[in-house]
């Protein structure tokens, strides 16, 4: 059997602080072989992202402290710094998480693409008049051959028009496109191994498959090993061969993925996978895990899920833990393995008070019992245009058109009422929710609150406002990083019309954490100390200070593990269920909106395409982008049928197409299509925007069935 591509061995990496050395990574060992997927799974603060920066030999500030990391022959810890340049960018590459902090704003795609291209073929030697940038000294010949190989990169990742996106800047695309751009740069270079961070976490579902097909498809034909680190249990099912669970900075389990993620045998593997919530029901209280993960600080002399496990022995704290081998490519660190099978910690069962993981209790829906006659908050009718940033002579030559963010768009939110709101990245879900906070002004149309009719948040009185709480996307960018999070709570509360004692602003404070389940002594801590689980749940109660009607959740879950996902799903719940809030809940997990919601409202390209109760839209789509929605949703089993990316791109909200908006990349499309707008049609509870909604996903079988689908997959 050949050696592996990449075998890191007891790696130990430690960042220095004042409170002592902080355990990162504390041990871990695994492989990836050529021509393989492996993927690292675990909670935030496992050790993932800092054991992949640790193979790049990136890890600063933190440092490697033992262990050994051997890539293709050349042991990389004891490596010079030469040595590291020639291997990094060329033989070894990495997809960082957030595209827009690894592609330069000030530079074209192409422009960068092209220069990873130019550092490969000189070897990592740049000429001096190439690194800075001198047009009439360049190798003009070599980078015009560059520039070709960008836009051929751009092509073979299917970037529209790869010619005219070369020359365009991160800005002007869309996440997923700029996804595809960082994919095309770290290829540039033909490496052997690919280290992915995350690439999909803030991408919808039809992106999101389409970056997965694409990374196997690389493996197939390019036969690289890739590293793929993900807290999402389904996009591992279906892209990974192996998978190794990491947690406290150590490997629990490792071993093929449909073994491990069907057949778990580490407690905390099994705990994991029943938190996410596509093992739960609607109605049904998240699965999460009691307690917090260990303290890093000082390293573990025990195994360090010992105090949140309900298997747990006297032996487990005595002494480092065994690794047990189940098989030659199966094994797992525990005193107690093999467990028997048990329901109460296996996924997709439902169980009742176990010690490990909340119970299921079923959700006390306020919506269904208290739904008002009037919405707390409607939308009629908007619709949004944007008009490019013009001198005012470029406005009197030429007739540019406008881009059309929202079109014609109704949407409604009653007492108590959870209204998902979902779409692909660019089909204006946020745009909408900004116009019923106010922060934006309809072009058409007009938005309600309490029937009464209102414009942009200026022009709202002040109880207006405080009828609407907003939790922003990126949560931690929402916060002043100067002001701790007392103080930004206190400014939330400030009401003009009184006059508060600094005693009863503290009280108010430490009221709202607790609001959230948070202890009052989170208002001295500044928010890059917090977790993202906690800033989340501080999100919430600023937005629950003024005791709203309604609240705009922007993406509140995306980034999170499954098992902080659960707690503040739960949260959500308890909320709603204490104060009678409803939700405007925009997400791109059309899995946590099933979870969540009580109806839910599609979008594409601007336009709510179908909208009604959740359970009858996710069990029989009428429309047949709310159908290639749901079957980009990777599953949690492997060996499922695997998500189906969406082929082509949303329109240019400038160029519209004629007829339905959606029909180009249709697959029941007809002329009828092409050249009519459609209009809204009743079937059973839901509301849809399609000339022949039924025929396009298959109509019910007589046993209430549903028939096989058309379509392209």
């Amino acid at each position: 059997m050949s050696d592996p591509l990449l075998r890191v061995e007891e790696l130990h990496t430690r960042f220095d602080t004042d409170r002592g050395p902080v355990h990162a990574v504390d041990g871990a060992s695994f492989s990836v072989d050529r021509g393989e997927i492996v993927g690292l799974l675990g909670e935030s603060g496992s050790g993932k992202s800092v054991t992949a920066r640790s193979i790049c030999r990136l890890e600063s500030p933190a440092r490697i402290v033992d262990g050994t990391i051997t890539f293709d022959g050349t042991e990389l810890t004891t490596a010079d710094e030469s040595t590291l340049r020639r291997i990094r960018g060329n033989e070894l590459s990495m997809v960082f998480q957030d595209p827009t902090e690894t592609l330069n704003p000030v530079f074209p795609i192409g422009e960068q693409i092209s220069e990873a291209v130019r550092i490969h073929e000189t070897n990592g030697q740049q000429r001096l008049a190439d690194f800075l940038g001198v047009p009439l000294l360049r190798d003009r010949s070599a980078w015009a051959e560059a520039r070709e190989r960008a836009v051929e990169l751009l092509a073979a990742m299917d970037v529209p028009n790869p010619e005219s996106g070369s020359a365009a800047f991160p800005h002007e695309f869309s996440g997923g496109m700029r996804q595809r751009a960082v994919l095309a740069t770290a290829l540039a270079s033909e490496p052997e191994l690919l280290i992915a961070d995350e690439p999909t976490t803030a991408l919808d579902t039809t992106t999101q498959a389409d970056i997965l097909r694409r990374l196997r498809t690389l493996r197939d034909e390019r036969d690289i090993g890739v590293l793929l680190i993900s807290h999402d249990i389904g996009v591992i099912a279906q892209t990974c061969d192996r998978v190794v669970v990491l947690y406290g900075g150590q490997v629990m389990e490792a071993g093929p993925v449909e073994e491990v993620l069907t057949a778990p045998e580490h407690p905390y593997t099994r705990t994991l996978l029943a938190c996410s919530v596509r093992s739960n029901d609607p109605g049904e209280r998240a699965r999460s895990i009691d307690g917090n993960p260990p303290n890093p600080i000082g390293g573990h002399e025990k195994c360090p899920f010992v105090d949140r496990c309900r298997h747990a022995t006297p032996a487990c704290h005595d002494g480092p833990v065994p690794t047990i081998e189940r098989n030659p490519d199966h094994r797992l660190a525990c005193v107690e393995a093999p467990l028997p099978p048990n329901h109460a910690d296996t996924p997709g069962q439902k169980r009742s008070t176990p010690d490990s993981v909340n119970g299921t209790t079923q959700r006390e829906r306020t919506a269904s019992e208290s739904r008002s006659r009037t919405p707390v908050i409607e939308a009629k009718n908007v619709s949004k245009e944007f008009s490019g940033e013009r001198s005012f002579l470029d406005r009197l030559r030429t007739d540019e058109p406008s881009a059309e963010a929202v079109r014609d768009a109704s949407l409604s939110v009653d007492t108590g009422e959870t209204v998902g709101l979902v779409g692909e990245s660019g089909c204006g879900k946020s745009t909408l929710a900004k116009l019923l906070t106010g922060q934006l002004t309809p072009s058409q149309g007009q938005v309600r609150l309490d029937g009464t009719r209102v414009g942009e948040i200026g022009d709202r009185s002040y109880s207006q406002r405080r009828q609407i709480g907003v939790v922003f996307q990126h949560v931690r960018e929402s916060f002043d990083p100067r002001w701790p999070i007392g103080r930004s709570l206190s400014e939330a509360l400030d009401d003009p019309g009184t006059v508060s004692t600094a005693e009863a602003d503290l009280d108010d404070v430490d009221g709202l954490l607790e609001s959230v389940d948070l202890s009052p002594q989170i208002a001295d801590r500044y928010p890059r100390e917090l977790s993202g689980g906690q800033l989340q749940r501080v999100a919430l109660a600023r937005a629950l200070a003024h005791d709203p009607d309604v609240i705009v959740l922007d993406e509140p879950v995306s980034g999170l593990d499954v098992a902080t996902q659960a707690t503040i799903l739960d949260l959500l719940g308890d909320v709603q269920r204490r104060f009678g809030v409803g939700y405007v809940f925009i997400s791109h997990d059309l899995d946590v909106v099933r979870y969540l919601a009580d109806r839910v409202a599609v979008m594409y390209a601007g336009e709510i395409v179908e909208r009604g109760p959740a359970k009858e839209l996710f069990e029989q789509p009428s429309h047949p982008y709310t159908d290639a929605l749901l079957r980009a949703i990777p599953s949690d089993v492997p060996g499922d049928d695997r998500p189906t990316p969406l082929r082509g791109d949303p329109p240019d909200p400038t160029d519209r197409p004629t007829g339905c908006s959606f029909h180009p990349r249709c697959p029941a499309a007809t002329t009828e299509c092409a050249e009519r707008q459609p209009d809204f049609e009743t079937i059973d509870s839901s509301r849809v925007r399609c000339f022949h909604a039924p025929d396009a996903t298959g109509e019910s079988n007589d046993d209430g069935s549903s028939p096989e689908r058309t379509g392209s997959r």
